[in-house]
């Protein structure tokens, strides 16, 4: 017991001796720094030595100096601790950066997520929300399963839970003499909400089900690059992450049980491993902007110029025949194996728009090109493709030589960021601090050993959601209107807005030839939410002029504009390219006159101008497809179709014969004609009539089937208003779309006599003589503005119920039944919104002759 006593107590000295050591020396260095920083120090102590005597012995002046000497003595001890803290992480995040060390400390880390947990429900999440809630909804639509016929987002919360960076490894790495800052990236969370509506098709058809993505988790290591000075950081990941989404379905009587639907959650998987793979896993790499100035600008397109100014090193690779797998890997066969390079070009691809240089004849292996495209953004982001070819030899047209590819990006403060990979997987980076301001790259290619292309890039102009655009020589002061942004939290739905929009298809130029005379025969169809529109063909021309007029409910929600430009061809129409339009941003009664190129094709381009018409502008449907520069068919002109007969349809059926009836489609009026059974020479001799209105006539013959879809045995479009009115003109058309067959029909365009002189002045002289009988008696008192409202509405529920009665004798057309009820939908509530409003004013109007009844009362 005595020895353990002993034990203690010599632990307890050896304790406080070593505490008495360290307070000696943390008082030693404390001392040797504040004589560094103060050298009078020496001297002043024998001073306030000094008073301290003589105020403690010889004259008493207070009790302060004690106290002062100790608050200093603090001070200095708190500059010397935070000095010393400074210090040390300047130094840790010097052995950070230089890599001195392969694995950094998490408490970096722990405190940047511990800030992120702070900064991300009221500032992160929503701007994620407003950033990814029209690419969630595009994607979605893009990617659907079959299961699925139509799928919308109509709620998108990502939760209060934040991702977590760098926990698992972080640490510093040199590519191509840019630093790469490696971190772990791990987001699991259970308080996220998606909500997806979905309408089922297939064995589900007709069900509805409430699709809610409740958790998301994403692992997987990141890799972040500053660039252009700390301007912006491009990040990505290292390879494939982890991805598990949890999924949830609502309830209800139409909704499917989730045991049902398998197919969603692995859809939805797949649907984001892709689009990380595509976007963000290396080498594609995103970029964070980080602007001095934030101009609360929402950019949704623009229009860059692309120069393919040169190349140099370019070689192809020699087809090695006999030779092992390690000779054709050596550096000395890879080099005696390439061949000189003569003539190239380079095909730019830009989304879908396609455009190639001239060939640069025996260029060798530094070519220069000169051409110059205007490529056309949809978004405020875009990639570049470049892909070098060289003139083919033998049985191959083209070689390929190389490929890069440059991105760009709207910075908030009207600049641009363009980057591309460099070589050693470095990055090569430029900024436009303006539009209008060239940007020069080189870029190495990916498939060609040396090999770099240089390209000039001039962002000419970028739109914004508010209809303002930035331009060559624009300051930001320029720009006007407020940015009208959707609701955090829920998809802008595509309702109408009131106002209508005037599209006029002036013209096209240098489309492609498709025929074996160097022509085409081109027409074009406009399709805008879910109403379709066609021009007339023009044939044997490349640069067709249509003069047309559209005329389209305006829709919310960002909804583009999509022109599909075709070949008119006897054995099936070709597609000669297609282009979207952005329609944000218009206002009321400016004509908007824009050349738009073709996509998805080398070559074209279409002349449209656009103008926003107000709500109170009356809808005539008449309008949809007339030419500005024709007269317009006079009132009461009737389009009469006989249907004849047809000669050597195609055998539908497994006996060589068909069933075949004409379905006859003028605008959105449809009529067809009887059923003619197992026969391919049919005879119908019917009569269809319409009322003209300068829409596209359109002959769909199809075959008949009780318990299968219908099958189409051809079409012909019917170019009538060529013809002169009041005569009938006998036509045997050829099918369109079957390798043969024919149509015998007869038509007339019905218009009526106008009424000569004589008459209209006996027309004018009885309805003024009937005025004045009506004067005579009393003036006749005219309806109230509501009720011919709602005999106006009633009248175009009526023309709906009718056209949806049409379409639902043909079964193949489900999609524009849909269409049709919806628009019924829009009319009866219309309607209804009348009625209410006039039995609100029946109402106000009989209190107003009680509160007079009451009046009178009183005064008899």
């Amino acid at each position: 017991m005595s020895a353990d006593i002993s034990i203690d107590r010599a632990l307890s000295t050896m304790s406080r001796r070593r505490l008495v050591e360290n307070a000696t020396r943390e008082a030693q260095v404390l001392w040797s720094n504040l004589l560094e920083e103060k050298p009078l120090l020496p001297f002043l102590i024998p001073v306030f030595l000094l008073a301290w005597f003589l105020e403690r012995w010889i004259i008493s002046f207070s009790n302060w100096v004690p106290v002062c000497v100790l608050v200093w003595s603090t001070l200095q001890y708190g500059k010397y601790q935070r000095r010393q803290t400074i210090e040390d992480l300047n130094n840790r995040w010097k052995r950070h950066v230089l890599s001195s060390q392969p694995d950094t400390a998490r408490e970096p880390c722990e405190w940047f997520n511990k800030l992120l947990l702070y900064v991300w429900p009221n500032f992160v999440e929503p701007k994620l929300v407003q950033k990814m809630l029209l690419l969630v909804q595009r994607k979605i639509k893009e990617r659907r399963p079959k299961p699925i016929q139509s799928v919308e987002v109509q709620e998108l919360s990502l939760g209060t839970a934040p991702p977590v960076f760098g926990l698992d490894r972080t640490y510093w790495s040199s590519e191509g003499g840019q630093p790469v800052l490696h971190m772990g990236f791990d987001w699991d969370t259970n308080e996220m909400s998606v909500l997806l509506a979905a309408k089922f098709g297939g064995p589900l058809r007709g069900k509805m089900a409430r699709i809610v993505v409740n958790s998301l988790h994403i692992k997987g290591d990141l890799r972040m690059i500053p660039i252009l000075d700390g301007q912006a950081v491009l990040f990505s990941f290292d390879n494939i992450p982890e991805v598990r989404v949890g999924v949830a379905f609502g309830s209800g009587s139409q909704t499917a049980p989730q045991t049902e639907l398998p197919v969603v959650s692995s859809w939805l998987e797949k649907l984001i491993s892709d689009t990380l793979v595509r976007t963000m896993v290396e080498p594609r790499r995103r970029c964070f902007s980080l602007p001095a100035v934030d101009l609360k600008k929402l950019a949704v397109g623009g229009v860059v110029s692309v120069t393919a100014v040169s190349a140099k090193n370019l070689c192809k690779q020699e087809p090695v025949v006999g030779r092992s797998s390690s000779e054709k890997q050596s550096p000395t066969n890879s080099v005696s194996g390439s061949q000189k390079v003569q003539s190239t070009f380079v095909e730019m691809t830009l989304e879908d728009l396609t455009r190639k240089t001239k060939l640069c004849l025996n260029s060798g292996s530094t070519p220069c090109w000169t051409d110059t495209f205007d490529m056309v953004l949809h978004d405020d982001t875009g990639t570049l493709h470049l892909n070098v070819y060289e003139q083919g030899t033998g049985n191959m047209k083209f070689d390929f030589l190389g490929s890069c590819e440059i991105k760009m990006k709207y910075v908030d403060d009207d600049s641009t960021t363009f980057w591309a990979i460099g070589s050693n997987q470095g990055v090569v980076a430029g900024r436009a601090e303006r539009c209008g301001k060239e940007i020069t790259m080189t870029v190495p290619l990916e498939n060609c050993d040396k090999g770099e292309v240089t390209v000039r890039l001039n962002l000419k102009e970028w739109h914004f959601a508010d209809g303002s655009k930035a331009v060559a020589n624009y300051s930001p002061g320029m720009g006007s209107g407020v940015q009208h942004q959707p609701t955090l939290g829920s998809f802008p739905s595509a309702s109408q807005t009131g106002r209508k929009l005037r599209i006029e298809v002036v013209e096209g130029k240098n489309l492609a030839p498709m025929d074996r005379t160097g022509k085409s025969d081109p027409y074009l169809k406009l399709h805008y939410g879910k109403m379709v529109r066609r021009t007339k063909t023009i044939s044997q021309d490349l640069n067709p002029v249509w003069n047309q007029i559209f005329t389209f409910q305006e829709i919310s929600g960002g909804e583009y504009l999509k022109i599909k430009c075709y070949d008119a061809d006897r054995f099936g129409d070709e597609n000669l390219g297609s282009a979207r339009v952005n329609l944000q941003g218009l206002e009321e009664g400016v004509t908007k006159d824009v050349w738009v190129p073709l996509e998805k094709i080398k070559q074209g381009e279409i002349r449209l101008r656009i103008e926003v018409l107000g709500a109170e502008t009356d809808f005539d449907g008449s309008q949809n497809g007339h030419a500005e520069d024709t007269n317009s068919a006079p009132t009461g002109s009737r389009v009469e179709i006989v249907m004849i007969e047809a000669k050597d349809l195609v055998g539908a059926d497994w006996n060589g014969t068909s069933d075949p009836y004409v379905s006859v489609r003028y605008g959105n009026i449809k009529k067809r004609t009887k059923v003619v059974y197992k026969t391919v020479n049919p005879q119908w001799n019917q009569t269809l009539d319409f009322t003209e209105d300068g829409s596209p006539l359109v002959l769909h013959v199809k075959d008949y089937n009780y318990m299968l879809p219908v099958v189409s045995i051809g079409h012909c479009v019917v170019e009538y208003e060529k013809f002169p009115p009041n005569q009938t003109v006998d036509l045997w058309l050829p099918l369109s779309g079957v390798p043969k067959g024919e149509i015998h029909m007869q038509l007339t365009r019905r218009q009526p006599e106008s009424a000569g002189p004589k008459e209209k002045h006996s027309e004018n002289e009885g309805s003024n003589s009937l005025s004045s009988m009506l004067s005579g008696v009393g003036s006749p008192q005219r309806l109230p503005a509501g009720t011919t409202k709602l005999q106006r509405t009633s009248g175009k529920v009526r023309a709906l119920i009718r056209r949806a009665m049409a379409l639902a004798e043909e079964e193949d057309d489900t999609e524009d039944i849909r269409a049709m009820l919806e628009e019924l939908e829009t009319a009866e509530e219309e309607r209804d919104s009348v009625v209410l409003q006039l039995q609100r004013d029946r109402d106000i109007l009989i209190a107003k002759v009680k509160e007079l009844d009451q009046a009178m009362a009183g005064l008899i």
